[in-house]
Protein backbone atom coordinates (compact mmCIF):
# COMPACT_ATOMS: atom_id res chain seq x y z
CA UNK A 1 0.00 0.00 0.00
CA UNK A 2 1.29 3.43 -0.94
CA UNK A 3 1.51 6.02 1.84
CA UNK A 4 -1.41 8.41 2.27
CA UNK A 5 -0.53 12.08 2.50
CA UNK A 6 -1.91 14.18 5.34
CA UNK A 7 -1.25 17.27 7.42
CA UNK A 8 -0.26 17.57 11.07
CA UNK A 9 -2.30 20.08 13.08
CA UNK A 10 -2.68 21.10 16.71
CA UNK A 11 -4.69 23.51 18.82
CA UNK A 12 -3.21 26.78 20.07
CA UNK A 13 -4.33 27.73 23.59
CA UNK A 14 -4.40 31.37 24.70
CA UNK A 15 -3.46 31.78 28.37
CA UNK A 16 -3.73 35.14 30.11
CA UNK A 17 -3.94 36.65 33.60
CA UNK A 18 -7.45 37.13 34.99
CA UNK A 19 -6.75 40.64 36.33
CA UNK A 20 -4.41 43.57 35.81
CA UNK A 21 -1.09 43.89 37.60
CA UNK A 22 2.65 44.41 37.42
CA UNK A 23 4.74 41.53 36.07
CA UNK A 24 7.37 40.36 38.54
CA UNK A 25 8.73 37.26 36.75
CA UNK A 26 8.63 35.62 33.31
CA UNK A 27 9.61 31.96 33.41
CA UNK A 28 8.92 30.66 29.87
CA UNK A 29 9.72 32.15 26.48
CA UNK A 30 8.88 31.32 22.83
CA UNK A 31 10.25 27.91 21.85
CA UNK A 32 10.29 26.56 25.42
CA UNK A 33 8.53 23.29 26.21
CA UNK A 34 6.27 23.61 29.24
CA UNK A 35 4.46 20.95 31.26
CA UNK A 36 0.89 21.27 32.47
CA UNK A 37 0.72 22.98 35.87
CA UNK A 38 3.98 24.91 35.50
CA UNK A 39 4.01 28.66 36.24
CA UNK A 40 4.48 30.70 33.06
CA UNK A 41 4.75 34.14 34.66
CA UNK A 42 3.91 35.91 37.93
CA UNK A 43 2.37 39.24 38.93
CA UNK A 44 3.53 41.31 41.90
CA UNK A 45 1.98 39.79 45.03
CA UNK A 46 2.54 42.60 47.52
CA UNK A 47 -0.80 44.40 47.10
CA UNK A 48 -2.69 41.10 46.96
CA UNK A 49 -1.00 39.94 50.17
CA UNK A 50 -1.98 43.19 51.91
CA UNK A 51 -5.61 42.66 50.85
CA UNK A 52 -5.53 39.10 52.17
CA UNK A 53 -4.02 40.23 55.48
CA UNK A 54 -6.77 42.85 55.82
CA UNK A 55 -9.52 40.32 55.12
CA UNK A 56 -8.01 37.93 57.68
CA UNK A 57 -7.98 40.72 60.28
CA UNK A 58 -11.60 41.59 59.46
CA UNK A 59 -12.53 37.93 59.80
CA UNK A 60 -10.97 37.71 63.27
CA UNK A 61 -12.91 40.83 64.31
CA UNK A 62 -16.25 39.53 62.97
CA UNK A 63 -15.69 36.09 64.50
CA UNK A 64 -14.92 37.61 67.91
CA UNK A 65 -18.08 39.74 67.70
CA UNK A 66 -20.09 36.65 66.83
CA UNK A 67 -18.72 34.69 69.79
CA UNK A 68 -19.44 37.62 72.12
CA UNK A 69 -23.02 37.81 70.84
CA UNK A 70 -23.52 34.07 71.44
CA UNK A 71 -22.22 34.37 75.00
CA UNK A 72 -24.40 37.42 75.72
CA UNK A 73 -27.53 35.70 74.39
CA UNK A 74 -26.93 32.11 75.40
CA UNK A 75 -30.27 31.82 77.23
CA UNK A 76 -32.32 34.19 75.08
CA UNK A 77 -35.25 32.69 73.17
CA UNK A 78 -37.06 35.76 71.81
CA UNK A 79 -37.42 36.34 68.07
CA UNK A 80 -35.29 39.48 68.08
CA UNK A 81 -32.31 37.59 69.47
CA UNK A 82 -32.80 34.84 66.87
CA UNK A 83 -32.76 37.35 64.00
CA UNK A 84 -29.70 39.09 65.42
CA UNK A 85 -27.91 35.74 65.56
CA UNK A 86 -28.83 35.08 61.93
CA UNK A 87 -27.47 38.52 61.06
CA UNK A 88 -24.24 37.89 62.97
CA UNK A 89 -23.83 34.48 61.33
CA UNK A 90 -24.35 36.00 57.88
CA UNK A 91 -21.64 38.59 58.55
CA UNK A 92 -19.29 35.83 59.67
CA UNK A 93 -20.04 33.75 56.56
CA UNK A 94 -19.45 36.78 54.31
CA UNK A 95 -16.13 37.42 56.03
CA UNK A 96 -15.07 33.82 55.41
CA UNK A 97 -15.91 34.18 51.71
CA UNK A 98 -13.97 37.45 51.52
CA UNK A 99 -10.88 35.66 52.85
CA UNK A 100 -11.35 32.82 50.36
CA UNK A 101 -11.68 35.31 47.49
CA UNK A 102 -8.53 37.16 48.57
CA UNK A 103 -6.65 33.85 48.66
CA UNK A 104 -7.90 32.94 45.17
CA UNK A 105 -6.71 36.31 43.84
CA UNK A 106 -3.30 35.79 45.44
CA UNK A 107 -3.02 32.35 43.86
CA UNK A 108 -4.08 33.82 40.48
CA UNK A 109 -0.96 36.00 40.54
CA UNK A 110 0.74 32.91 39.11
CA UNK A 111 -0.18 32.24 35.48
CA UNK A 112 -0.39 28.44 35.37
CA UNK A 113 -0.11 26.55 32.10
CA UNK A 114 -3.25 24.42 31.53
CA UNK A 115 -1.64 22.08 28.97
CA UNK A 116 1.65 20.42 28.09
CA UNK A 117 3.01 22.10 25.02
CA UNK A 118 5.38 24.48 23.28
CA UNK A 119 5.33 28.23 23.92
CA UNK A 120 4.60 29.92 20.58
CA UNK A 121 4.38 33.47 21.95
CA UNK A 122 4.43 35.13 25.38
CA UNK A 123 3.07 38.47 24.22
CA UNK A 124 6.42 40.12 24.79
CA UNK A 125 5.85 40.58 28.51
CA UNK A 126 8.76 41.66 30.68
CA UNK A 127 9.27 42.05 34.43
CA UNK A 128 8.15 45.50 35.50
CA UNK A 129 5.46 45.84 32.83
CA UNK A 130 1.90 46.68 33.84
CA UNK A 131 -0.56 44.44 31.99
CA UNK A 132 -4.31 43.94 31.71
CA UNK A 133 -6.30 40.70 31.24
CA UNK A 134 -7.02 41.56 27.62
CA UNK A 135 -3.37 41.91 26.61
CA UNK A 136 -0.05 40.04 26.55
CA UNK A 137 -1.41 36.50 26.40
CA UNK A 138 0.72 33.37 26.19
CA UNK A 139 0.02 31.18 23.17
CA UNK A 140 0.74 27.51 23.84
CA UNK A 141 0.74 24.76 21.23
CA UNK A 142 -1.10 21.91 22.97
CA UNK A 143 0.93 18.74 22.33
CA UNK A 144 -1.97 16.53 23.47
CA UNK A 145 -4.07 17.93 20.61
CA UNK A 146 -1.65 16.86 17.85
CA UNK A 147 -3.68 15.25 15.06
CA UNK A 148 -2.86 14.01 11.58
CA UNK A 149 -5.71 14.77 9.20
CA UNK A 150 -6.34 12.58 6.16
CA UNK A 151 -8.86 12.80 3.37
CA UNK A 152 -9.60 9.35 1.95
CA UNK A 153 -12.25 7.71 -0.20
CA UNK A 154 -13.34 4.39 -1.64
CA UNK A 155 -11.93 1.16 -0.26
CA UNK A 156 -9.37 3.07 1.81
CA UNK A 157 -12.14 4.00 4.24
CA UNK A 158 -12.42 0.39 5.39
CA UNK A 159 -8.71 0.21 6.18
CA UNK A 160 -8.56 3.29 8.41
CA UNK A 161 -10.89 2.08 11.14
CA UNK A 162 -10.74 3.37 14.75
CA UNK A 163 -7.85 1.94 16.83
CA UNK A 164 -5.93 0.72 13.75
CA UNK A 165 -2.18 1.23 14.17
CA UNK A 166 -0.26 3.26 11.58
CA UNK A 167 3.21 4.68 10.97
CA UNK A 168 3.57 8.45 10.54
CA UNK A 169 6.51 9.78 8.52
CA UNK A 170 7.65 13.37 8.38
CA UNK A 171 11.08 14.01 6.91
CA UNK A 172 13.55 11.80 8.76
CA UNK A 173 11.16 11.19 11.63
CA UNK A 174 8.84 8.19 11.88
CA UNK A 175 6.50 7.59 14.82
CA UNK A 176 3.60 5.22 15.52
CA UNK A 177 0.05 6.45 15.59
CA UNK A 178 -3.53 5.35 16.24
CA UNK A 179 -6.60 6.00 14.07
CA UNK A 180 -9.36 7.90 15.88
CA UNK A 181 -13.09 7.76 15.13
CA UNK A 182 -13.79 9.52 11.82
CA UNK A 183 -15.89 12.64 11.45
CA UNK A 184 -18.94 12.09 9.19
CA UNK A 185 -19.29 14.30 6.12
CA UNK A 186 -22.32 14.73 3.87
CA UNK A 187 -20.41 14.70 0.60
CA UNK A 188 -16.92 13.99 -0.62
CA UNK A 189 -14.08 12.08 0.98
CA UNK A 190 -14.07 10.82 4.56
CA UNK A 191 -12.22 12.87 7.13
CA UNK A 192 -9.85 10.64 9.14
CA UNK A 193 -7.92 11.69 12.24
CA UNK A 194 -4.82 9.98 13.59
CA UNK A 195 -3.19 10.66 16.93
CA UNK A 196 0.62 10.28 17.07
CA UNK A 197 1.64 8.00 19.95
CA UNK A 198 4.93 9.92 20.20
CA UNK A 199 4.72 13.70 19.84
CA UNK A 200 8.37 14.75 19.68
CA UNK A 201 10.23 15.68 16.47
CA UNK A 202 7.04 16.49 14.55
CA UNK A 203 6.40 19.89 12.98
CA UNK A 204 2.94 21.44 12.96
CA UNK A 205 1.53 22.43 9.59
CA UNK A 206 3.96 20.27 7.61
CA UNK A 207 2.81 17.38 5.40
CA UNK A 208 3.18 13.78 6.59
CA UNK A 209 2.84 10.32 5.07
CA UNK A 210 0.79 7.62 6.78
CA UNK A 211 1.30 3.88 6.32
CA UNK A 212 -0.75 1.04 7.79
CA UNK A 213 1.45 -1.20 9.95
CA UNK A 214 -0.61 -4.35 9.35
Amino acid sequence: MDPVKGILTAEIVDVRFSFAGKVSAVRYHPGDRVDKGKILATLDRRELQIILDKELADYEKVRAEFEIFVLDNISSTDDRAKFKKVQAQALLNASVKAVELAKLNLDAADLVCPVTGIVQDNGGIRPGMHITPGSYSYRILDLDSLIVQLSISGEMENRFQPDVKVSIRQGESEVPGTVLPSIPVLKGDSFVRIRPDIRDNLHIGSPVEVLLTV
